[in-house]
């Protein structure tokens, strides 16, 4: 196997926030109808090619929202790899630290979207997932105030090896640190995530991931068995219901906006941006909250993960 092409390590960087996470390419393809109707050919409303994947969609949102952020992440030395690289540019994320793997094409994900706004997603086996200790100990140095791994369990390599000694690298600094979670492919469970949540300021899991993992059945009751595994604060992002938040302080439920969603992709990796930029931005944990819904509420309102800027759909800045 090659080594992955990467680029060479900078001191003294200064920005708002680092994120580590997946890079991808979105291919959607608009109302597809049911399943059980589906012809060998037929006409869909339009198919569209963005930007994706969870560290991908962080980094743009909190770009549009002013932040300076550099992101680490992995795409193949091919052609969606370049288009990725520079779509995440023109929208203000500082690519220097997205490394290629000549081994792996660029991670893509097909999106086939419903006339109700939820999705099916099929995903190839790409360079996504290969972000290593080496990538990321640029941030041992750089001057930051946050760092979000978007997302837990989408970063193999390096919650194997070096993601621990990371974060407490930086709370043993006073960066903040965050952390999203993706889904369970391995079957890991609680234990697999358990070693990070001492180490993480704030844990924003999906309602989905959450209930499932904890073998719970309320966000109150999954909130619970995170902070006795060692989470500081934890908020569940509840989708429409709007997400609920729980520190050993305090707790409470915030509401999503009513609407009618166009494409439900990457609202959650919405959120969890203007969450953290609320946080960084002095907001209190219940008012980072409430932005943090409004925004993924309007971001289902048009189609892609994070290809609209927020700010074209009127919502405030933070």
């Amino acid at each position: 196997m090659m080594l992955k092409v990467q680029a060479a390590p900078e001191k003294g960087v200064s920005m708002d926030a680092a994120i580590i996470g997946t890079v991808v390419m979105d291919i959607t393809a608009e109302s597809v109808g049911r399943q059980e109707c589906w012809k060998e050919k037929q006409r869909i409303g339009g198919i569209h090619l963005a930007i994706g994947g969870d560290g991908a969609n962080q980094a743009v949102r909190m770009a549009d929202l002013g932040m300076s952020v550099a992101i680490s992440g992995c795409v193949g030395k091919d052609m969606p790899g370049m288009l990725a690289k520079e779509a995440l540019r023109k929208r203000g994320v500082d690519v220097r630290y997205i490394t290629e793997s000549p081994d792996r094409e660029t991670g893509t994900s097909l999106i086939l979207l419903r006339e109700d706004g939820e999705r099916n997603a099929f995903s190839n086996n790409g360079a996504h997932p290969q972000v290593y200790r080496r990538d990321c100990e640029w941030i041992r140095t750089a001057d930051i105030r946050a760092l979000s791994v978007a997302s837990l369990f989408c970063l193999p390599y390096l919650e194997e090896d070096g993601l621990p000694e990371l974060l407490e690298h930086c709370r043993s600094r006073g960066i903040l640190t965050f952390a999203d979670l993706g889904s369970d492919k391995k079957n890991q469970g609680l234990p697999g995530i358990r070693p990070f949540l001492p180490l993480l300021d704030y844990f924003l899991p999906s309602e989905e991931d959450a209930l499932s993992m904890t073998h719970t059945e309320t966000p109150e009751e999954a909130a619970e068995v995170y902070l006795r595994n060692g989470a500081s604060c934890v908020v569940i992002k509840c989708a429409e219901r709007g997400a609920y938040y729980r520190t050993k302080q305090e707790s409470g439920r915030v509401p999503a906006l009513p609407v009618t969603p166009v494409d439900t992709t990457g609202a959650g990796d919405c959120m969890a941006a203007h969450f953290i930029c609320g946080i960084l931005k002095g907001m209190t944990l219940r008012e980072a909250c409430g932005k943090a819904c409004e925004a993924a509420s309007l971001s289902t309102l048009e189609r892609g993960a994070s290809e609209v800027p927020l700010a074209e759909k009127g919502v405030r800045r933070i």
